[in-house]
């Protein structure tokens, strides 16, 4: 009764500005808005500022970089919560009265509370209002401020117990609560202060821009150990853990050794978390999923004033003090969810945690050189937060080149210099097990984090603690204030910058000082050397750069000269590349402090011609593009430093803490060029990879950092308002429909019960192959896909695909099925050496699933029937050739990319492999984004008009043109058309009759390999030993070579036929398991 006593009321309590001035009472506790309080040891102090210093400017809410601001604890007085220089408007709504439970305190007001753009309720009861009163009183007397007058203690003996209020006059007691509260709030120091704060329900997340909606918020207590559910309460020092029975476990853990913290709930338009109010800490963040559920009440959970959430990766409970706020923050939840929510609780198609979202502006990339340049562009105009999660990444590389502006678009300074302005950074990178794979992630993560304590990076898993060894976060994405998203197969790392030229050589000024024409080249056909033929005089044209100059051709362009201070140093100091404990002290400022770094001259990446500089004339001023100005280079310029020059097949990664040093011999092996296709969508499906990100970075700070307060928690934004940055994309921005697809798990995403998957990727392809009417063109690393009869795979897409193919035959359809792919894995070794064993095991997956075996999808169309399989499913690689030091070389196009386009109008473009690892969900981690277009142009199949969608339209011509050699041709007369892509005239005398003979030809002139001529090791061994054309026949190799159009070559699809290349039992691959090559 005593709190209930203490509740005594007042007709006119009032706390109003001295300038109001119309109470008949004295308790007037005006105090100057030009006063701020502070903290100094531990109480508030005053200090007064001039009218000058009070800030004007009106803001829609605060800064969306506050959230990454350091945290300061909730009974702190510097806590800046509000909206600068906007007032709050308070209004009481609705009241409800209630004499049987509360009899001193019948009344319970709803008041609703506008700041800004926002807006929200909150219930309170008058003794409420009534303590605040008091808090602020004990408050001001801390300040010294003088008490009301004796006079004014003299009325306060009239004042009226609530209850006493009779009913009539309530709508009276209503505007006296009304205006005491506007006026409190119109004097900032009572305002901010933490009673105030904490009597409207509001926090530092309240009135932030892009965060969405001021959700209910409020103190709650939370159990602990609830983040980990099944492993909480008590278990003796862990001497019983998991003995006792589940009626036991509830007893311990709720009942009898719970323990109870208070935490700070708050509710975002997609998600909901808690804060710690000792530190101000966000403890927690959780996403509204399609397994949200919300409990409460002691039948539901055992408790009487709780409630419990679980979602798809957390189960947590929470008490309150009363029935009535386990109530309303139940019916919070549940409206959130139901609401703002609902995209993220439903199901949507292809069981995707993202819906399809329409009018999305989307554009697509065709090679590493025009991904990596708007990546760049990007990060450099990002303003708030950037999200980097790769298989690999290589933190010293170039994002545009040649590299004229020194490293001035260095991945790793680039980074440095957006941190430096404030923009948070955040990597997520796969853990690679050191043994089996040389990415050397832990130099990556050292190197990163030493630059600016803005960046952040995390690698996961942790193999031994998580048990998981086979699979690998295989996501590659760039998210730029989570309104740009990059997807697609493109990681940020050394070997995939390329263009479409795809070049095999990158000398710059090297004069080799000896007689290179006596060394052995090597390629992926020869890894360990070809034979050495002394070759005439070389007349071969070269197409790549280093550009021979012809005679009579005027002198090239002098080199743009680098600026003062664009010098690049290059260290070479070796980090340590062991991983170190999560909690073991940072050795980058050990090394910093007492190693001295060095540098090297900036000749070993641009070589300038001309020591002075030239005046440049009116010509020379004009913008080039990207091919005219590498021609004007003229070879001095090295576009692969260092490690970038990658030949994977004839030698993988070492020493990757010496980035600018080669691991290749550039006079003897030429490049291995990186074919790969990436994509950037903007607006809500740009939100939804961030979503991803967000999800996969709290369960890993959950996992490995969840003490460690240096890694925050990320919050996703809100729907309803996205930013353009000026990016110039090479290619026409189109509005599109885009749903985000995934491929995540247990280990991967962090969900609680371990048969909880999402494989929406893999539905995604199943059912457009199945909606196909006129074609399906695919790209993809990999294809390795058998029937749902064979044991050895469980992906359906081989299986979707004869089903549409056979379909199509018993229809009489024109139907086709365009396969693109490396001919041969991007493995080190050499075919039919022991090193080859582990390109042996994926060329015989990829084989058994195409053409060599019944279970292959060629064989299974000709059981059923189709003579000719090739008239509706072709399969093919890409290669290239140049000259090295006067000798030809060719070498094949590592086909990267993870894309299928079907009808002008349908893209799916991401991570994914054709393969289990990437579909199934339970293994590798993928993200891939579906889309179909919302703007055509006309078209044409197989003669008749069909729209032509502008986006997958558009990337389908721009890839025909490229592997056809017609890129720069457009005003060129070409005797066939690309618009129609399955007719028979291109589809055969076009397309397939260009891959046949450009496969005869480089048979002819190289002997490379892959090659149907080689159908054992007997015939490899006797193709290598063979002399190839070009070392006897100059001139007719000569014609044959420039007979070649674009990259465009046949799969040999009896290569190696008659041999076993599954590893043997006794090799270390073979003791692993099949699912590691499938």
């Amino acid at each position: 009764m005593e709190e209930e006593e203490s509740g005594e009321c007042n007709n006119e309590l009032s706390l109003t500005r001295p300038s109001l001035g119309g109470s008949e009472y004295d308790d007037e506790l005006g105090i100057p808005e030009s006063l701020i309080i502070v903290d100094v040891g531990d109480g508030p102090v005053v200090i007064e500022h001039s009218d000058e210093e009070i800030e004007d400017d009106v803001f829609d809410g605060l800064p969306f970089s506050s959230i990454h601001k350091p945290p300061i604890k909730f009974k702190s007085f510097r806590r800046n919560v509000f909206i600068p220089s906007l007032d709050i408007s308070v209004t009481i709504k609705d009241y409800e009265r209630n004499l049987t439970t509360h009899m001193l305190n019948p009344n319970l007001y709803t008041i609703s509370l506008v700041h800004g753009t926002f807006n929200w309720q909150i219930k309170k009861r008058y003794k409420q209002i009534q303590h605040l009163h008091q808090q602020l009183i004990l408050f001001r007397a801390g300040l010294n401020i003088p008490f009301p007058s004796k006079t004014h203690k003299r009325k306060r003996k009239s004042f009226k117990m609530n209850i006493l209020v009779p009913y009539e006059k309530l709508c009276d007691r209503i505007k006296q609560l009304e205006n005491y509260l506007n006026n409190l709030l119109s004097i900032n120091i009572y305002r901010n202060h933490p009673a105030t704060i904490e009597f409207l329900e509001v926090s530092h997340l309240s009135f932030v821009q892009g965060l969405g909606i001021k959700g209910k918020e409020g103190v709650v207590k939370k159990r602990t150990g609830s983040t980990q559910p099944g492993q909480a309460g008590c278990n003796c020092c862990g001497l019983i853990r998991c003995m006792f029975c589940i009626r036991c476990q509830h007893l311990c853990k709720d009942i009898l050794c719970a323990r109870w913290n208070e935490r700070w709930f708050f509710i975002k338009d997609t998600c909901f978390g808690y804060i710690n109010p000792d530190d101000g800490m966000i403890k927690c963040v959780i996403l509204f999923d399609q397994g949200f559920e919300v409990a409460s009440g002691l039948y539901s959970i055992g408790l009487q004033t709780g409630f419990q959430i679980q979602t798809l990766s957390r189960q947590i409970a929470f008490k309150c003090w009363t029935r009535r706020k386990s109530r309303e923050w139940v019916e919070a939840l549940k409206e959130v969810a139901s609401g703002t929510a609902r995209e993220f609780t439903q199901a949507n198609q292809h069981r995707s945690f993202a819906p399809l979202r329409t009018t999305i502006a989307a554009c697509w990339f065709v090679d590493g050189a025009s991904y990596m340049s708007a990546v760049a562009d990007a990060i450099e105009n990002a303003k708030e937060e950037v999200f980097i999660t790769d298989w690999w990444l290589s933190p010293e590389i170039y994002m545009k080149r040649p590299a004229i502006s020194g490293d001035y678009w260095r991945l790793d300074k680039l980074l440095q210099r957006k941190a430096a302005s404030g923009v948070r950074i955040f990597v997520l990178l796969y853990k690679e097990v050191e043994l089996a794979l040389g990415l050397n992630s832990y130099y990556s993560k050292q190197t990163l984090a030493e630059l600016s304590e803005n960046i952040k990076v995390l690698r996961h898993p942790d193999h031994a603690r998580v048990g998981v060894f086979l699979w690998a976060h295989h996501e590659k994405m760039v998210v730029v204030d989570q309104s740009y998203a990059f997807v697609g197969g493109i990681d940020l790392c050394y070997g995939r910058w390329d263009d479409a030229k795809h070049r095999l050589t990158d000398l710059g000024s090297i004069t080799p000082s000896i007689d290179v024409s006596t060394l052995k080249k090597k390629t992926s056909s020869v890894p360990g050397g070809d034979a050495i033929y002394p070759i005439p005089i070389p007349i071969y044209k070269q197409t790549p750069i280093p550009v021979v100059t012809e005679p009579e051709a005027p002198e090239p362009c002098p080199l743009p000269q680098l600026e003062p201070g664009d010098t690049l140093l290059i260290p070479t100091v070796k980090l340590k590349c062991n991983t170190p404990d999560m909690e073991r002290k940072n050795v980058i400022d050990t090394i910093k402090n007492t190693v001295k770094t060095k540098g090297k001259d900036l000749i070993s990446l641009v070589y300038t011609p001309h020591e002075d500089s030239v005046e440049k004339t009116e010509e020379e001023k004009k913008p080039q593009t990207q091919d005219e100005f590498l021609e004007t280079l003229n070879g001095s310029s090295k576009l692969w430093v260092g490690k970038d020059y990658v030949n994977f097949i004839v030698k993988d990664f070492n020493n990757l803490d010496s980035p600018f040093d080669d691991f290749i011999d550039r006079v003897t092996t030429p490049r291995m060029p990186w074919h790969d296709v990436g994509v950037c969508v903007q607006g809500a499906a740009a939100r939804d990879v961030s979503r991803h990100f967000i999800q996969r970075w709290n369960a890993t700070k959950l996992e490995k950092a969840k003490s460690n307060k240096c890694y925050p928690y990320l919050l996703p934004k809100s729907y309803d308002d996205f930013k353009t940055l000026p990016i110039v994309f090479p290619n026409e921005v189109s509005n599109v429909s885009c749903q985000v697809l995934r491929s995540v798990s247990t280990w991967s995403c962090g969900f609680l019960e371990p048969d909880t998957v999402e494989q929406s990727i893999h539905e995604a392809y199943i059912d457009t192959i199945n909606k196909a009417q006129h074609y399906i063109y695919i790209e993809n690393q990999f294809f390795i896909s058998l029937p749902y009869t064979n044991p050895n795979t469980r992906n359906q897409i081989a299986e979707a695909l004869y089903k549409r193919i056979v379909r199509a035959f018993k229809a009489k359809e024109v139907f086709r099925v365009f396969v693109v792919m490396p001919l041969l894995p991007g493995f080190e070794g050499e075919v039919g050496g022991p090193t080859g064993t582990s390109l042996h095991a994926i060329t015989h997956w990829n084989y058994c699933s195409i053409s060599q075996g019944k279970d292959a999808i060629l064989s299974r169309l000709q059981e059923a029937g189709i003579e000719d399989p090739s008239d509706f499913i072709s399969f093919y690689g890409l290669r290239n050739h140049a000259t090295l030091n006067c000798e030809p070389i060719t070498e094949l196009i590592y086909v990267h990319s993870k894309l299928m386009i079907v009808d002008d109008k349908t893209v799916i473009c991401g991570s994914a492999n054709i393969n289990d690892r990437s579909l199934i969900g339970k293994r590798d981690s993928e993200i891939a984004v579906l889309i179909e277009d919302e703007a055509f142009d006309d078209g044409v199949m197989n003669g008749k008009k069909f729209p032509c969608g502008k986006f997958a339209g558009g990337l389908r011509k721009y890839l025909f043109k490229e592997h056809l050699g017609l890129l720069g041709k457009e005003h060129e007369m070409i005797d066939f058309d690309i618009t129609d892509p399955i007719s028979d005239y291109f589809y055969k005398e076009v397309w397939y009759k260009t891959a046949s003979l450009n496969t005869e030809f480089y048979e002819k002139v190289f002997h490379c390999i892959p090659t149907d001529r080689v159908k054992n090791f007997a015939d490899l061994k006797k193709n290598q030993e063979e002399k190839p054309l070009y070392s006897n026949e100059i001139s007719r190799a000569e014609k044959m070579l420039e007979s070649i159009q674009g990259h465009l070559v046949l799969l040999p699809l009896h290569f190696l036929s008659q041999e076993s290349l599954t590893p043997a039992a006794s090799s270390v691959e073979g003791m692993m398991p099949t699912s590691l090559w499938t």
